[in-house]
């Protein structure tokens, strides 16, 4: 299932946003293709819209995003459907104006927030019709927050209540929620991710105020019954943030003495975890081949793959100071993004890599020769955003896009 990245490039889109106030088909088997380079297209939006975003990609093509209207104070959420032209809107609860898209499933299912003023939101699901449900909250919550969704229309994320702390949740397909249990000593929670089976990743930890102790990992399986993951000898805690359909779960650790959750940790199923190195972590495939920027060498990041043997791979990353790796697929290829060495941080190059390393810059958009790819898909598939600029070089617009063979 897709799911919602925050790479170092979507803090500015947002910024800028701010300031700027799926009938799906079944996943379909496509080998991906690599005679012939891919094309890009920009995404349509609705009359009005100024700026769209990618949230999430699927294996049958799917995108969703959200969209800005000028003069809007917030996002609408938007779903571009597969094989068909035009786009599909994701509609806010009833009574509430903006909505925007977290999570999306193969088969179709879209997760989200709905909400009219921040930060009291309120967790959407939206069935492969697009007919919004409002996912229901413990008493006493303020808002919450779906993260992800899987096939069966089983959403988890969390809810938040008094003094800083929440409440792990996951949701039924008609919509009702339950608490997920946190370890013993902790009270306070969020679920990232859920695979199709069921099984769900998170955090738990100690929450008083603005303080909290050390993130434990955590595996809720479909019955909801909570284990702890283990740490690497040194580690004190650690955040998962995704889990595959295979079980491998990739996560953030921190050392003991550190205040940072800087080392990428990956998990196989059987539990066993390895430490990855100091980097940022984004996606790992059923492999157990994770994808991101690694901080062993570069302050700012190098394009790095962490491979399933534990060898770590700097990818190529031609004439740019840094970047990031933001997915890769179960067939190897990742897409992601570099920054120059200086100027404009917005100016980003999208980027793909072949499975024997080889990177491929992916094409222009009519807006121009910068980009963002988010997500790629087992089809070749690639989501992301083109940034288009002003006479002087500064960004002035950002269109979801689409790059495919």
């Amino acid at each position: 299932m897709a799911r919602l990245r925050v790479p170092r490039t979507a803090t500015l889109a947002a910024a800028a946003a701010t300031t700027l106030l799926l009938l799906a088909p079944a996943p379909v088997a496509v080998a991906e293709s690599s005679d012939r380079p891919p094309s890009s297209r920009l995404l349509p939006i609705p009359p009005g819209g100024i700026h769209s975003f990618v949230r999430g990609l699927n294996s049958s093509g799917t995108v969703v995003g959200d969209y800005y209207v000028e003069g809007s104070d917030g996002p609408l959420a938007i779903r571009w459907n597969a094989h068909r032209p035009g786009y599909t809107r994701l509609a806010p609860l009833p009574g509430e104006q903006f909505s925007r898209a977290t999570g999306l499933s193969d088969h179709g299912w879209a997760v989200g927030l709905s909400y009219n003023t921040l930060p009291d939101t309120h967790p959407v699901r939206w069935t492969p019709g697009a007919t919004p449900t409002r996912l229901t909250l413990p008493a006493g919550s303020r808002g919450g927050n779906a993260s992800a969704v899987n096939n069966s229309g089983v959403a988890v994320g969390d809810a938040s209540g008094e003094n800083n702390r929440s409440r792990p949740q996951r949701w039924r397909p008609d919509g009702s929620g339950t608490d997920l249990p946190v370890l013993p000593g902790d009270n306070s929670g969020t679920a990232t991710s859920v695979n199709h089976a069921g099984t769900a990743v998170g955090w738990t930890e100690q929450r008083d105020g603005s303080t909290s102790g050390p993130a434990h990992p955590v595996r809720w399986n479909a019955a909801g019954a909570v284990s702890a993951l283990p740490l690497p000898a040194g580690f004190v805690g650690a955040r998962t943030s995704r889990i595959t359909d295979s079980g491998t779960v990739l996560g953030h650790g921190r050392l003991a003495g550190s205040t940072e959750y800087d080392r990428v940790l990956v998990w196989a199923a059987d539990g066993t975890v390895r430490d990855a190195g100091r980097g940022r972590g984004y996606d790992v495939n059923r492999a157990g081949t994770a994808v991101g920027a690694s901080l062993d060498d570069n302050p700012y990041g190098d394009t790095a793959r962490w491979n399933a043997n534990g060898t770590r791979t700097v990818l190529a990353n031609p004439a740019e100071a840094a970047g990031e790796v933001l997915s890769i697929n179960n067939r190897g290829t990742a897409v992601g993004y570099a920054w120059p060495p200086a100027g404009n941080p917005a100016l980003d190059k999208a980027l793909l890599w072949k499975p024997d390393g080889t990177v491929v810059p992916l094409p222009p958009t009519p807006l121009g020769p910068y980009a963002a790819a988010f997500e790629v898909n087992d089809a070749g598939v690639v989501s992301g955003f083109a940034v288009g600029t002003d006479g002087a070089g500064n960004a002035t617009t950002w269109r979801a896009t689409v790059w495919k063979r």
